[in-house]
């Protein structure tokens, strides 16, 4: 009976020791998709000479896809919160296109937010870029689409873009 209970105690030491060791280890070494990616940039945008901007961030994988998250802002009140978009890149060429919710807080109540596509297309050489965007809204009362020219700048991190 001694030594039943013997036996006992050490698997169960062992068995909350072992488990602290592997709940330790998960919580700092982050998640796969953390540990699968080789490189990320920032990129600041402009649209159509300051009437709206745009902060993305592009994360290149290991198995050489590349995704986009990141912000569109225009006006000053609407904001476009994007993630997980997925990116083409030809040479220079460059587009993603997103899906989200947009917000609009100087709008009334009920018309403050509204389901959105964005769509950026471009070149991005040396740190910099260019070209068009067309951001379509579906929620009543917004306009139905917005469309004009970006020009951006990397502002951390390489690897990804020419």
């Amino acid at each position: 009976m001694r030594r039943h209970l013997l036996v006992c105690a050490v698997v169960a030491v062992t068995l909350v020791f072992g488990l602290l060791v592997i709940g330790y280890g998960l919580s700092r070494s982050g998640s796969n998709d953390d540990r699968s990616t080789i490189a990320t940039e920032r990129w600041k945008s402009t649209a159509d000479r300051g009437a709206g901007k745009g902060v993305w961030t592009l994360s290149k994988k290991a198995e050489g896809t590349v995704s986009v998250t990141g912000e569109w802002t225009y006006v000053g009140s609407v904001t476009c919160p994007f993630s997980a978009g997925s990116v083409m890149i030809s040479g220079p060429s460059f587009s993603f296109t997103v899906t989200g919710t947009a917000t609009d807080s100087s709008a009334p109540a009920g018309y403050q937010d509204s389901p959105f596509t964005l769509e950026v297309k471009g070149e991005l050489r040396d740190g910099t870029g260019n070209g068009t965007y067309a951001i379509t809204f579906s929620a009543t009362g917004w306009p139905p689409g917005i469309s004009g020219k970006w020009t951006a700048t990397r502002t951390e991190g390489k690897g990804i873009t020419e």
